[in-house]
């Protein structure tokens, strides 16, 4: 017999597959219930509503792209390679299923709760990362000492170049591995800019 854990599980592995195949207003509970294979009673005594179940999938996988940065950052004792390291992954993550369904966030109505939740898991990178700089400016490694700029212009260029990326990868436009070279390219010379020596 199944535990409720495998049934909440279950119910968040489907509904990833068809968030990120049909988006989130293209997914309706009924369909979620019909891949799941459960009544709606089972669906609806884990979650309240499709909201719910969709702010769920992002955060527990939101939260397994943290454990993957952390797991490489760990080992790393220079703040300019961690920097390095993170936009590495990064860019080389664009098939993890969170990222496909991240972007609905921005499009879709969510209550006031759930949005702080929402925010509260997009804002870990912005942490992470300017804990980074600020490590960097401490031991004199940076030019600038707005860590606080740094950080936006580096996570929004590594969005930018992520949506390059992306986009070979989805249309077939040009070579993916040749956009993820130049995207890792960018990445050193930004560094190398911002970098005292």
């Amino acid at each position: 017999m199944k535990s409720k854990t495998d049934t909440k599980q279950r119910i968040l592995d489907t509904s990833l597959d068809l968030f990120a195949s049909k988006g989130y207003a293209g997914t309706s509970m009924n369909d979620i219930i019909s891949q799941v294979g459960i009544s709606k009673g089972s669906v609806y005594w884990h979650f309240k509503s499709k909201e719910e179940i969709f702010v769920s999938v992002l955060t527990t996988n939101y939260a397994k792209w943290m454990e993957l940065v952390n797991s490489h950052l760990k080992t790393i004792d220079d703040p300019m390679e961690k920097l390095k390291k993170y936009g590495e992954l990064f860019i080389a993550t664009v098939d993890m299923p969170v990222w496909r369904i991240a972007p609905e966030t921005y499009w879709n109505e969510f209550s006031e709760e759930n949005k702080k939740i929402v925010d509260q898991c997009f804002s870990l990178d912005d942490k992470l990362i300017l804990n980074i700089f600020n490590e960097a400016l401490e031991k004199g490694l940076l030019k600038y000492d707005d860590t606080e700029k740094l950080t936006w212009f580096y996570i929004s260029s590594l969005k930018g170049m992520f949506e390059k990326v992306l986009l070979s990868y989805k249309h077939g436009r040009g070579d993916r591995k040749k956009a993820e070279e130049y995207a890792v390219s960018a990445i050193s010379i930004f560094l190398d800019i911002i970098k005292n020596v």
